[in-house]
């Protein structure tokens, strides 16, 4: 196990020298939350086909809502990329300065800039990859970087365009990933004829013209159109390079259409049919929806200009899950994504059929052949209304006050390249010392930082003499930890088994140990309880994610808040803003009975009628009353298997039961009722659970215990729960 885990630090390490993101540097440290490890997903011995898919986020992908990359809502797709036997990595940019991070540098509007950006794509640095992903592009490339993409297909690759509807300007930069991809603005004003490094990227108002259509024979359109029922005209695999084998009528939560200019370079995979009534986007700026039926140009489209191949797709949604890691780079908020990827109009499959044909190097170029059709002209490949701009080279909506979509020092706490953690940064510009540290957050920490950090056991290290801690929401990025004499019979795990895969709190110093980032000269561990006090979470910066127990002592501002007390020390409390739909159930005043009861919540820490308070609120639990009793034992109660069958679907619950098998290979699991184990419940679990309570990953779990809570649904044509916030093991 120390081996393969020594194996894939090594690759990794060979990957963070090449995008210039150093595992751990005092000339860094603490700057950036997110310029930790750059997330890499290794396929299981034995199953690796060779081949490597890179996701890149350096020039979007993570602004407003977005948060295209491996380890967040688009966990379940690389996930799924790694059950192939595909390497995936995700690709942030070049280090040119040599100073172990990547940092965007506003080179778009200040030309004197040029070459200071490394935020930036180049052929060395994606070459080896055999497929890129670009999700939802939201700055522009620069003419060396479109150069570089079209390198890469010539040099017989592939690249997935994931585009969206026209509009989804999320950065409120003035471009959407339908204008980066196609090579032009829809606007044509003079600003965007720009310095030599972009080159003139006004409208040219031809169909035939722009970087997309002059290199793989289409664009996408400008259009924003809503079909939730599922895109149905699935060309014929027959007639597609077999890549729609399997699909079904794929969902369109508002997105774009492509115009197919040169049939022989690219053609259609999935159409509106005439069966089919997709509507305008709500929101569209025009007539959202131009021509409808096959002549709006495919919803998803492939081109095959060189040896090389494309692929493209004009929505986000149907490929996205609901695992966002990141906080919107505006505001600080948590963000919500769309389940897509589980959603029954899901393109789960075909993204999968798009990539392998992608990676799959075939000498042919172009279509027109017997054994590769060719593709069918779009009628009207560029519309009226799309040689004007709507926004007049505005962003559809204005930036708020402080932030600036070019400045990355204006990035709210948590976001993407943004200079501080959740928790805020201290007087130094160091993440906040009071707060506990994630094991990303502590691997960018200096050398000699005091530090606590949180993070749950995976295995021995130095024999008895140390232990790793992983990351909770990753378990590929990890820390060493050097145990003192008297820590050793509780928290070795080759002397005290049953620490694996507990979550600690380790305080001591960050410093190398056994070669590799560790804390040192621990002074203190705790297991970590599953939820904070209201002491504990009053202790917490503000903007941290908190999940907190305590007992409802009254009813605040009416209907709209809670106070939460401190179970063991009832002084102690905190406001807790309640969402709309939270309130018949947890507000005092719609519900008396809830008075006294024990809750555990999961929200923001903020300030709320002039008070520490936790907003945001995701999740609402009732876990017992004021004297303790929760009903249930050590369930907590929890219902059991049988009861939450009996549950209706979108119901938040609680349930608590026996694992029972591994379900859908590493992505779920089947939970047995602990009184009659012929009773079952699908659990699906999100990405950074997969490695504890997956089967599939560690049969240490079968028979084991689980307290669970998420939500009611259907899974696998089965009752299931889904979207899970919290497994807990129960006992030994």
């Amino acid at each position: 196990m120390l081996y393969a885990r020594f194996q894939l630090r090594v690759s990794l390490l060979r990957l963070l020298m090449l995008l210039g993101v150093m595992l751990s540097s005092a000339a860094f440290a603490g700057e950036y939350e997110w310029n930790q490890s750059a997330p890499v997903k290794t396929p299981l011995p034995g199953n690796a086909n060779g081949k490597t898919v890179l996701f890149d986020v350096s020039h979007g992908g993570t602004e407003g809502n977005a948060d295209w990359v491996i380890d967040g809502a688009f966990s379940d797709f690389a996930d799924a990329l790694v059950a192939q036997g595909y390497l995936v990595k995700e690709y942030r940019g070049v280090d040119l300065n040599g100073d172990g991070r990547i940092q965007f540098v506003d080179d778009y509007n200040d030309a004197s800039k040029v070459g200071l950006n490394e935020a930036v794509i180049t052929y060395d640095a994606i070459s080896d990859a055999d497929v890129l992903v670009l999700a939802e592009t939201n700055r522009p490339f620069s003419v060396e970087e479109y150069a570089a993409l079209k390198q890469l297909v010539d040099a017989g690759k592939g690249i997935f365009f994931i585009a969206d509807h026209y509009d989804a300007d999320r950065n409120l930069n003035t471009w959407d990933a339908t204008e980066v991809y196609n090579g032009y603005n829809r606007s044509d004003l003079s600003k965007y004829n720009l310095h030599n490094h972009y080159g003139d990227l006004r409208n040219p108002k031809s169909a035939s013209a722009g970087w997309l259509a002059e290199n793989f024979g289409l664009r996408f359109r400008f259009n924003a159109v809503d079909y939730k029922s599922g895109v149905s005209g699935i060309v014929a695999p027959s007639q597609v390079e077999g890549l729609t084998q399997g699909v079904a009528p794929i969902l369109m939560a508002a997105g774009a259409t492509l115009a197919i200019t040169d049939h022989t370079r690219a053609k259609g995979l999935v159409y509106f049919s005439a069966q089919d009534n997709p509507v305008k986007w709500n929101h569209a700026k025009d007539a959202g929806l131009y021509f409808g039926g096959e002549a709006e140009g495919p919803y998803v489209a492939i081109s095959k200009p060189s040896i090389g191949k494309a692929a493209f797709i004009g929505d986000s949604s149907p490929i996205e899950d609901a695992t966002p890691k990141y906080r919107r780079q505006d505001s600080g908020a948590t963000k919500k994504t769309y389940p897509g990827w589980t959603d029954p109009g899901h393109a789960s499959v075909l993204a999968v059929n798009i990539v392998n044909w992608l990676a799959n190097q075939e000498n042919y170029i172009g279509f027109g052949s017997a054994a590769h059709p060719a593709g069918v002209l779009t009628p009207t490949p560029l519309a009226d209304t799309e040689k004007t701009d709507p926004n007049n080279g505005q962003p559809w909506s204005q930036p708020g006050s402080g932030y600036n979509p070019w400045d990355e020092a204006t990035f709210d706490n948590g976001a993407y390249a943004a200079p501080c953690p959740v928790g805020g940064c201290d007087s130094n510009g160091n993440p906040d010392p009071g707060s506990v540290l994630s094991v990303a957050q502590a691997l960018t920490a200096a050398d000699g930082t005091a530090l606590t950090v949180r993070g749950v056991v995976s295995q021995a290290i130095n024999g008895i003499y140390g232990l790793e801690l992983v990351d909770s929401n990753n378990s590929a990025t990890g820390i060493y930890v050097k145990l003192e004499a008297a820590q050793r019979n509780d928290f070795n795990p080759q002397l005290n088994p049953s620490v694996l895969g507990q979550t600690l709190l380790v305080t001591g110093t960050r410093g190398a140990y056994m070669s590799q980032p560790g804390i040192r000269n621990v002074t203190d561990i705790q297991i970590a309880s599953a939820a904070l006090s209201v002491t504990q979470a009053l202790a917490q910066p503000q903007g941290t994610e908190v999940t907190v127990e305590g007992v409802v002592v009254s009813e605040l501002n009416g209907i709209y808040a809670l106070l939460l007390g401190d179970s063991a020390n009832p002084s102690q409390t905190i406001n807790v803003k309640l969402e709309a739909s939270q309130r018949n159930d947890f507000s005092p005043q719609l519900n008396p009975a809830i008075v006294g009861k024990t809750l555990r919540i999961t929200g923001k820490r903020d300030t709320y009628m002039s008070g520490p308070s936790i907003e945001y609120v995701t999740d609402i639990q009732i876990v017992g009353d004021s004297g303790g009793n929760n009903g249930g034992g050590d369930t907590g109660g929890a219902l059991t298997v049988s009861q939450a069958l009996a549950q209706p679907n979108g119901t938040d619950v609680v349930v608590a039961g026996v694992v029972k098998a591994e379900l859908n290979g590493i992505y779920a699991l089947l939970l047995a009722d602990s009184s009659n184990q012929s009773i079952t419940i699908n659990v699906k679990l999100e990405s950074s659970q997969r490695s504890q309570f997956s089967p599939n990953l560690n049969p240490a779990i079968l028979g084991k215990t689980l307290r669970i809570t998420g939500r009611r649904d259907t899974y696998m044509s089965g009752p299931s729960i889904e979207y899970v916030t919290l497994i807990e093991q129960i006992g030994n």
